[in-house]
């Protein structure tokens, strides 16, 4: 990874939850369709673990 993503990266992280969204929004909206090919079943699990968390940490804060 190149240092100038690193510091994308970091500055995405320190942005406020609504901004990160509407960051977020934006980068996919302008991503060139990427086929990454078929996934493992280790890294969809990984993926379905990472995204369970996020939602499992958002309704905590809600509640």
């Amino acid at each position: 990874m190149s240092k100038q993503t690193v510091e994308l990266l970091e500055a995405f992280e320190a942005l406020p939850d609504e901004e990160r969204r509407v960051f977020t929004v934006e980068v996919l909206r302008r991503a060139v369709p990427y086929d990454s090919g078929p996934m493992e079943d280790e890294e969809l699990a990984r993926a379905a673990d990472d995204l369970f968390a996020v939602l499992d940490a958002e309704e905590s804060v809600r509640s």
